[in-house]
């Protein structure tokens, strides 16, 4: 290390410098002014530029560099005014090193140039003990920390240089809980633009503190887990009590739980003397949330074994909290337990429904059945396959509310209390407003293969994926987590209004009536919902939350097929269609509707599209 003095054509800055941005000219004019009156009170840090006998590198002193720059160019100061310096030798992991130290105690220096430096130092070759060492830190941990945010994808991290997210370092700090640099992208890809994406919603998308992989993790046990060759990253961000982190080999958990789970059923089935006792994923359920206890089964004890009541009972499976398995019997459904219900005149019905919605206005035995046969008339479908596609229909509508919520939108809370407030709190309760009370049961007597249609064709969808992704976000939350209700109740009341209207649009969502756009299933207040929502356009409920598919193309006959993808081909395509076997021609229309440029791209079924409310002049011209 030696003093000497250079002028501003024998300086540039150094590769090595963590500064990285220009100083503004605002920012340089006090150090300007200082110069030309007191000259250069500190020397600038530099090195000799590798490959070089004529240039040196300044790695500390950027703004004071910049200011004489500019002074030499505004003809302030010659151009040959010798500028004090100090040469430094060493390695470039060195250099580095001391452009962070000599930078840590200045105010302005920014968190991502700290973390890039860091990350410079240790691919120059410098372990985290070194660095730590040489910054003069005592925490190895911290600098582990700022090695892995520095370590970060370039877009990302410019993304938090240029103030992108409200909360930078913290979603810095969520990007970096994993080291899967391809995951990390992945998830940006996806936050990219919302400046309002938490950290908590980042890991959550990656994987990151999964509740349910958690419970399978401690239900498989993680010694056996690592054994099989199973990978656990802890979140280097975590708190020293929280074991947070992310299951690198899914697929291997879940080998391993089926396996574990093959044996308890087993036992089971042998606890019970029934060999061909059935095992459910999930209990039987009201719509596609709520659990039906009412078909809950406690079995009996009879000469040490367990006795089930019947042979349509079956078993499901859970993992608790801690990593139990915990086992629970239900009838398979409600004729299961109850049998078939008698309507009118001994009919045999399978509901017991106010009208074809619900809230009875018309006679509560033909309200529904007109409106079922009024659709298969028109549109030939099955009566479950009306319920499948009433549930693809609320499914848009919801996954609508959850796109409009994070966007800053408050459709779903707007409707859901002015909803809850009209049907429960008013004197005269409305006769439909699309939406159920949430405490009442809904669906009951929807056949079992109805739902199961409904469950598997929703399940299919991209509304139901946006629905899902939004929702697994809400359950790393800690007042969802948090055990004492008074408590989470308050962590809920401080949450920011995005997070409130995220959590209102998913409970709008639950509530939601099945409807239909067609007469005897149309909610007016639907298309209203959904046009402030965003769903009322053909291309975009496309572009996000519903695609054409077989098995719904496959609801329908083979006429009806035809004329769905008619608008979209031409006249000799359209008549060897009638030619072709029913599976192919359903093949040969979802071609039509779903090719990447089509004139079908954008198609929505006329059952399941929301229409665009008229406006007050609209509605006066009309009634005129």
């Amino acid at each position: 290390m030696t003093s000497t003095t250079l002028t501003i054509d024998q300086l540039c800055l150094s590769p090595f410098n963590v500064r990285k941005l220009t100083p503004t000219p605002e920012n340089t004019i006090p150090i300007e002014a200082s110069i030309l009156v007191e000259g250069l009170r500190v020397p600038i840090d530099c090195h000799q530029m590798r490959g070089s006998n004529t240039k040196w590198g300044a790695f500390a002193g950027r703004r004071r560099y910049f200011a004489i720059k500019r002074l030499v160019e505004r003809v302030d100061l010659p151009g040959d005014w010798p500028i004090p310096v100090v040469v430094h030798t060493g390695s470039d992991a060195e250099l580095i090193e001391k452009s962070i130290t000599e930078n840590l105690i200045r105010q302005d220096m920014e968190d991502y140039e700290l973390w890039v430096g860091v990350a410079m130092a240790a691919a120059k070759g410098h372990t985290v003990d070194q660095i730590t060492h040489n910054l003069g830190q005592r925490d190895t941990k911290k600098v582990a920390r700022w090695l892995r945010l520095g370590q970060l994808p370039k877009p990302i991290l410019e993304a938090i240089a240029a103030g992108t997210f409200d909360a930078g370092e913290e979603v810095a700090q969520a990007f970096a809980a994993t080291q899967d640099a391809d995951l990390q992208m992945q998830v940006f890809e996806r936050f990219r633009g919302n400046r309002y994406a938490a950290a908590s919603h980042i890991r959550a998308a990656m994987g990151i503190g999964d509740a349910l992989s958690r419970r399978q993790l401690m239900f498989v046990g993680e010694a056996i887990y690592r054994a099989a060759g199973g990978r656990y990253e802890l979140d280097l961000f975590a708190d020293a009590t929280d074991d947070r982190g992310r299951i690198t080999d899914k697929g291997l958990l879940q080998r391993l739980v089926e396996e574990k789970m093959a044996v308890i059923r087993d036992q089971v089935r042998a606890s019970i003397d029934r060999p061909d006792l059935r095992f459910v994923t999930e209990p039987p359920k009201i719509g596609q949330h709520q659990v039906d206890h009412s078909l809950r089964v406690t079995p009996t004890a009879k000469g040490g074994k367990l006795v089930l009541p019947g042979a349509d009972v079956v078993a499901q499976i859970e993992i608790d909290g801690g990593g139990e398995a915990t086992v629970s019997y239900w009838w398979e459904s409600r004729k299961a337990k109850h049998g078939t219900v008698k309507g009118k005149a001994g009919k045999e019905v399978a509901y017991t429904p106010r009208e074809a919605i619900g809230n009875a206005i018309a006679d509560p035995y033909l309200a529904k059945p007109r409106a079922d046969a009024a659709i298969r008339r028109e549109e030939g479908i099955s009566q479950d396959a009306t319920f499948a596609l009433r549930a693809v229909r609320k499914a848009i509508l919801r996954a609508a509310l959850v796109d409009d919520a994070e966007a800053g939108g408050t459709e779903g809370r707007d409707y859901l209390v002015f909803a809850q407030f009209r049907m429960l709190l008013a004197v005269q309760r409305p006769a439909n407003v699309g939406i159920r009370p949430i405490a009442e049961v809904h669906d009951v007597g929807v056949s079992f293969d109805a739902q199961e249609l409904a469950r598997a064709i929703v399940g299919g969808t991209p509304a139901s994926r946006r629905t899902a992704e939004a929702l697994s976000i809400l359950h790393q939350e800690p007042w969802f987590t948090e055990p004492d209700l008074t408590r989470a109740y308050e962590i809920y009341r401080g949450a920011d209004e995005t997070m409130k209207a995220l959590t209102a649009a998913l409970v709008a969502g639950v509530a939601l009536e099945r409807s239909l756009a067609a007469p005897g299933y149309e909610i007016p207040l639907h298309d209203t919902v959904a046009h402030h929502a965003g769903a009322d356009r053909d291309d975009e409920v496309r572009r996000h939350w519903w695609q054409p598919t077989a098995d719904v193309l496959d609801f329908f006959p083979k006429d009806q097929r035809m004329e769905l993808g008619h608008p979209f081909v031409d006249g000799a395509t359209y008549a060897a269609w009638g030619k072709l076997k029913s599976q192919d021609l359903t093949s040969a229309v979802l071609a039509a509707l779903t090719r990447a440029g089509g004139r079908g791209e954008h198609w929505v079924h006329p059952l399941l599209s929301f229409d665009t409310p008229r406006t007050g002049a609209e509605l006066k011209e009309a009634a005129e």
